[in-house]
């Protein structure tokens, strides 16, 4: 029997190849998820409210904190199969961290979806920008920050929010974690594709 997780890495291989070949949507899958969340600022406190009454406000967290784990579970697992073996424990810190804050740092478990939302958020402007190093992992960093304390302002304008310095620097560390994903699950052919123009007439990769 194959390998379930062999067989999620060959699916993660071909979103890369199809990424690459066909760039148009990258930036507007970025910009239709900021959007999103954005939109649905006003709402979250609403949801949370009803998610409280509904199952309580200790099980809305553990469920919360079980999707974080998982999240971060799997994306532990793919960085372990991309990497040797040397590496791997260097690779784990910065999960176990985000682990520790999670469970140290956020009182209100709604708060920890910031970790997930805008660790999302940097490794897709990760991609689309074309998995840059450097200078360009900079301001991809920076451009995300942006994005993070932008939802901070626009909290601070709105009736049922309010501006959090806290949520800012949970947004930061999500940020730095998704950064951190995409730099160590990227391969020596992401910059060779990158270095290569991308026409519309080159052939797609076969399926």
């Amino acid at each position: 029997m194959k390998n379930p997780f062999a067989s999620f890495v060959e699916f993660i291989d071909l979103s890369n190849r199809l990424y690459i070949h066909y760039p148009g949507p990258r930036w507007a899958v970025v910009g239709g998820y900021l959007l999103t969340i954005y939109l649905t600022l006003p709402m979250t406190p609403i949801v949370a409210r009803a998610s409280f009454k509904l199952v309580g406000k200790r099980e809305t967290g553990l469920i919360i904190s079980v999707g974080l784990i998982l999240a971060l579970l799997a994306s532990l697992t793919i960085v372990f199969l991309r990497i040797s073996k040397g590496k791997r424990l260097l690779a784990a810190l910065p999960f176990v961290a985000i682990l520790a804050l999670a469970a140290t740092t956020v009182d209100n478990p709604v708060e920890r979806v910031h970790f997930l939302e805008y660790g999302l958020l940097a490794y897709l402007v990760f991609r689309a920008a074309g998995r840059p190093r450097g200078m360009g992992l900079a301001w991809v960093y920076c451009a995300v920050l942006v994005a993070g304390f932008s939802d901070e302002l626009i909290q601070g304008m709105l009736p049922n929010r309010f501006f959090d310095l806290h949520d800012v620097a949970m947004n930061a560390v999500g940020s730095a974690i998704g950064l951190w994903f995409g730099v160590m699950t990227r391969r020596p052919e992401h910059d060779l594709e990158r270095a290569r123009p991308t026409f519309a007439c080159d052939d797609p990769p076969h399926l």
